[in-house]
């Protein structure tokens, strides 16, 4: 795990859902992000869960940031992707979300539907955060 996202953990940071072998999803402060640990591939309810879980964050911080660590994620399933791009993206964005930073082992480029969210991954939690914080991103 990153020290972006292991400083939330020992720092008391609000948690928004946590269950251990699904994922971890809370409020980081200094990067003014939500931020998900995937553990595993969820099914779809836990899927949702969490993905809900995100949006109640960005709302009570007044968030616009998301820093996903999924180095230990899996692949989604077709069905899941797709509740994920016609469902969620949109209220994400409607939530506030602009930008999202993806850490992943493998080069992956996604296709996403144009909804303002300024979509880009990354190989380390750091890269990620830099890019999330730099001064020239406006909220």
């Amino acid at each position: 795990m990153g020290a972006a996202i292991a400083r939330q953990q020992s720092g008391g940071d609000p948690v928004y859902f946590s269950r251990p072998g699904v994922a971890l999803v809370t409020w980081n402060p200094d990067l003014r992000a939500v931020c998900l640990e995937p553990q595993a591939r969820a099914n779809t309810s836990d899927a949702q869960a969490v993905l809900d879980s995100m949006i109640r964050a960005l709302r009570a911080h007044h968030g616009s940031r998301w820093l996903l660590d999924g180095r230990k994620m899996k692949a989604a399933k077709r069905a899941d992707q797709d509740w994920i791009t016609k469902s969620w993206l949109p209220r994400a964005a409607a939530a506030g979300l602009k930008l999202a930073a993806i850490v992943q082992l493998t080069c992956h480029v996604a296709k996403v539907p144009d909804n303002g969210i300024d979509l880009r991954f990354f190989s380390t939690v750091e890269k990620a955060a830099e890019w999330l914080t730099s001064p020239r991103l406006v909220d």
